[in-house]
Parts: structure tokens; sequence; C-alpha cells
């Protein structure tokens, strides 16, 4: 039986953002092809409790669970101070005097637990999530029988290009998806960026989703706009310049449901606006919803929205951002605006045409199931993994 490895910072089954329903698809895939799984975390980073942990573990999508805290409890300040603090100064600022300009997510702590369950297990894969989590395979003479993976999730010298030295943080991503056998990138931009510069295998791994059941007539469909989003500044600035700019210009009949914690950062009360902060299971919203929004303005990577509404059939209204990842950028059921005026232009032709939905809808489903229905993807998957 194959082993793998897998390290995810937060918690998958919180499926309140994009990253941790990546994260979630691809362990489903390793469990799908009956691989063992060894599940790593980080306590604080995933905001795990003991419930949390029991639950991740009742899931059976691993055989061992590991939650390991990054750095130990100040109750000893002295302890704290002297054996974690210290030490951990130096580790994560080694090149302090040249700063890296990228995140280092690993403490010193952290590193050596991860090596302990190395040290004691053998692994045909590690998988590790993020570019910023990648020296937990730097130095470490026990990844060398093991395929080492890295998830790379987005590209984040661009998302911290306002930040930083844009070169020498672009240098150091590089340099550390170079420390792995395989990179999967989520996007065709991402796979083209890093394939230009990395000499390890760049493989094209997109979004992969279940292509839902029983998908219900439009004429049941409750409201006439869904906008799914989680609490990130690029979706508080979307989300403002989506209600100040385009929200005004929209007839007053037309309902709209708000899902997610972006709704803590909007004031605005109407009656056709209803507010979820929390939803345990999409599917129901999106199977009542009509057309799907993503307004976009910043931002890098594939939006998973985008692809979750296009396994509905959902026609989407977006900015040039939200087909950012896209394997195909047209004909691919997206109606694409910077514009607010054309962007509300969108939204009405979708409500009032029906043979333009018709023909939208039928775009999307066509797009989703190419490029991201789960069994489709998962027989890429089998090309690395099971070769």
């Amino acid at each position: 039986m194959r082993r793998v490895l897998f390290f995810m910072p937060d918690n998958p089954l919180k499926k309140n953002a994009g990253n941790r329903t990546r994260a979630l698809s691809m362990l489903s895939y390793f469990k799908s092809r009956n691989f063992e799984i060894d599940f790593v975390s980080e306590y604080f980073t995933g905001k795990w409790n003991e419930t949390d942990i029991k639950a991740f573990e009742q899931a059976g999508l691993a055989s061992n669970t590991y939650v390991i805290k990054k750095k130990p409890s100040k109750k000893n300040i002295f302890y704290y101070l002297l054996f974690y603090k210290l030490p951990n100064f130096f580790y994560q600022n080694k090149a302090w005097f040249f700063p890296l300009h990228f995140p280092e997510l690993v403490t010193l702590r952290f590193k050596r637990a991860f090596k302990k369950i190395l040290k004691n297990n053998d692994y045909d894969y590690i998988f590790i999530n993020y570019a910023s989590w990648a020296t937990l395979v730097e130095d470490n003479h026990f990844t060398k029988k093991s395929t080492k993976v890295i998830d790379t999730h987005d590209f984040i010298t661009a998302q911290l290009q306002k930040k930083v030295n844009i070169g020498q943080s672009f240098k150091e991503e590089i340099r550390r998806i170079s420390l792995f056998d395989i990179a999967l990138a989520i996007s065709v931009e991402e796979q083209y960026i890093f394939s230009q510069f990395c000499k390890n295998k760049v493989v094209l791994a997109p979004m992969m989703l279940d292509k839902p059941q029983n998908l219900r007539d439009i004429n049941e469909k409750s409201f006439d706009l869904i906008y799914v989003a989680s609490d990130n500044v690029h979706n508080q600035k979307a989300a403002h310049w989506f209600f100040n700019e385009v929200y005004p210009l929209l007839p007053n009949n037309i309902q709209i449901c708000v899902i997610g914690q972006i709704n803590e950062h909007l004031s605005i009360k109407a009656p056709n606006v209803v507010s979820v902060n929390f939803a345990e299971d999409l599917s129901i919203y999106y199977q009542n919803a009509k057309v799907a929004l993503c307004p976009m303005l910043t931002g890098t990577g594939t939006k998973i929205k985008v692809v979750e509404a296009l396994s509905y059939g959902l026609p989407v209204v977006c900015n040039t951002r939200g087909i950012d990842g896209l394997i195909n950028k047209t004909n691919n059921g997206c109606l694409v605006s910077d514009d607010p005026i054309e962007f509300g232009n969108n939204i009405i032709l979708l409500l009032t045409d029906e043979s333009e939905y018709k023909k939208q809808a039928e775009n999307a489903l066509d797009a989703f199931s190419i490029n991201y229905e789960k069994e489709h993807c998962y027989k890429n998957l089998d090309k690395l993994f099971l070769k």
C-alpha cells in the first residue's frame, strides 16, 4: 500500500474557503486510491481545537492525525524565551541581514516535530501545501526516499507585490518550489510561470469537484443571484465595488443571496438581499440560484467559487480577475466586464433573455465537465501517483 504524508496548515473540513476545499479534494483523491494517509497540521494556523481534531479523525480521511503546535505555552516565560523565541528568531531570520522578502511560516519547533514523524515512518510521497511551508523538506535527510510534492495553491509573489521586493520574493518562491520533485499548479497561468523557471516537473492540477446530481429546473429557483465570498481583502474590495457601483443599477426586484464571512463587511440592508454568514452545504443555495457573481478586482489564482458555480450549470458574471486560472477563457459560461454598467447589463441579460441564459448554462456545464469534473481530474493525477 502506498503511503503519503500530507501537510496542510488549515483544517480542510472547515470548507469556508477555496484553499480548504482544494486540500480536501486532494485528501479525497488519495483516499479513493487506497493510499495510507498521515495528516499533519499546525494548531494555531488552522485554529484547531480538540473537537475539530476528533471530527477530523472520525471523518476517516487519514490513518494518523498530527496537529502540532509551532510554539510552546507561555506559562513558563523563561523556557518560552530561551528555548523557543530566541532559537526560532535566528532560525526564521537566518537571512535577517539580507531579508528573503518571502513568508517563512515554519518554526524550528515545528520542523523538529515534522522530522520526528518522518524519522519514525516511511512514505512514498510527502505532500506539502504552500511555498510558505516548503522549508519543511529542506535540509531534511529523512525525505530522501520519498517523492516530494508541493501544491502551490497560488502565486505568492503576486499576492505580496506591494509589500516586498518582487525580484527577491520571486527568486525565493522559485527556489522553494524547486525543493520538490513535483509542483502542482492550480491554474494555467501559474503552471506557465513556474515551469519557465523551475527545473522540476510542474503539472497542472486544476480544482476538482463532484458533478452535482439532480440539477433543478430554472423555474424552481428562488434566488436570481448568488454571491459566495470569504473574508479577505480582495473579497472586501470586490464586494464594496459591486454594492456601490453595480447594485444601484439593478432592478430592486432582483433577489440576491450573499453567503460567507464577507457579510461581516457589508452594511447594506435591503429586502432583496439575503445574508447567510455560513452554509454547511452550499449545494442547496447553488441549486436555488440562477446566476453566480464573482466581482473580483484583485487577487491571483483560480476562483474556486467560479468552478463551483459552473458545476451547477450557473452562468457567472464576473470581472477579468474572475476568469484567472480557468483553462478555457471563452465559451466557458462566464460573461466578463470590468465596467459597472456593462457588468450590470450582463446580469440583466441573463435574467431576461432565455436563449442567452440557456447558451451560457450549457457552456458552463461543458467547461466544468471537460476540465474540473472529479473523475476526469483523478485520471490525470493517477499518471503522477500510480505510475
